[in-house]
């Protein structure tokens, strides 16, 4: 996965983890899949050409170490070139990739096991996910890093933002299934009901981008919805600073959720489905509030909590929400990270 510029979000964790290598004068030779494929026929041609491309780098054999994302087709190549690899494998766990949810997931993650098993060094963004890791695969050596961490010179506090004079809540996802945009339209919907008065900012696209805007015009929240597509991944700062809340409320087993960091780095509290990686930095009570992962009453209740609580307590979870985006701070992740890679090199 690699951002293209009709799909901007699409792995941006991976070109954030291309620059950082770069801002540490790590020179690196990428191989990657470029935005979704529009169809079977294109998906299939872009496989292909991974597969080559990644086949033909790792025979050139002019460099110190490999670094995989993704437990999956990434690694089909390898199960050619596995005799003569003689340089040290680093595999980086995503999330989505340890859960095999269809039957061809399931079958090259069996293929690809002895890889993952033999490799040097296992990456994974959460201790949620080491336990889940060193129970699947047996793996001695895993090493935590935060999704690259978050560019605090980029997502910080910006007092020139205007914000308006309405409490604002913010969603930025894919619109995919099970990221959890429907049970936040119906959340708004019985809040819309209690004659509450806010507005909601919807930022990114998807397959399911379509059924949002039908969904949005079936329950009557028009009004108070903005849907304003997918935007670039700098320009995200601009809106965190404009949110009150940040609506994280996905249904899927996030590895760790970089963009709830994004939107505390900006000094936005998160009311985030009690889920995945999520619990690991959203302190309910703290930071932000945690609520049943698809359950709309109960995230209703905790946006409500937010829109009725005093101004003075509303910015002690603001604080909160600053405190812990600092020890996610990117330059902090990825030099620990670096590091680790220079011990495996030696």
């Amino acid at each position: 996965m690699y951002p293209s510029t009709g799909h901007p979000f699409y792995g941006i964790f991976v070109q954030n983890f291309e620059k950082q290598l770069t801002d540490e004068n790590i020179e690196s030779v990428k191989v990657a899949i470029e935005g979704r494929g529009k169809s079977k026929i294109d998906k299939l041609k872009k496989y292909i050409k991974f597969f080559i491309n990644t086949y033909k780098a790792v025979k050139k054999n002019d460099y110190d170490l490999i670094y995989v994302h993704y437990i999956g087709h990434s690694l089909l190549p390898f199960l050619f070139i596995k005799k003569s690899l003689n340089k040290p494998l680093v595999i980086n766990a995503h999330g989505s990739d340890i859960f095999a949810n269809s039957k061809s997931a399931l079958l090259i993650q069996k293929l690809v096991a002895r890889i993952v098993q033999k490799s040097n060094l296992m990456v994974v963004p959460s201790e949620y996910f080491k336990d889940i890791v060193e129970n699947k695969f047996q793996h001695k050596n895993i090493f935590i890093s935060p999704s690259g961490g978050i560019n605090t010179n980029l997502f910080k506090p910006l007092p020139d933002i205007e914000k308006q004079n309405i409490f604002t809540i913010g969603f930025v996802s894919r619109i995919d299934e099970g990221k959890g945009w429907d049970t936040l339209l119906k959340a708004i919907k019985i809040l819309k009901s209690k004659k509450l008065t806010f507005k909601v900012m919807m930022i990114g696209s998807g397959e399911q981008q379509e059924t949002m805007l039908q969904l949005t015009n079936t329950l009557d929240l028009e009004n108070c919805v903005s849907c304003l597509g997918a935007k670039p991944h700098d320009e995200l700062p601009h809106y965190f600073n404009q949110m009150d809340i940040f609506a994280f409320t996905t249904r899927l087993d996030e590895s760790l959720g970089l963009v709830g960091l994004e939107s505390m780095a900006c000094g936005v509290p998160v009311v985030g489905s009690n889920i995945g990686g999520l619990p690991s930095y959203i302190s309910d009570g703290v930071n932000g509030k945690l609520f049943e992962a698809g359950n709309s009453e109960e995230l209703a209740k905790c946006i409500e909590f937010f829109m009725m609580i005093e101004k003075d307590e509303f910015s002690k979870y603001k604080t909160q929400a600053l405190e812990t985006a600092k020890r996610y701070d990117s330059k902090i992740v990825n030099q620990a990270l670096m590091n680790k890679l220079e011990r495996i090199v030696q």
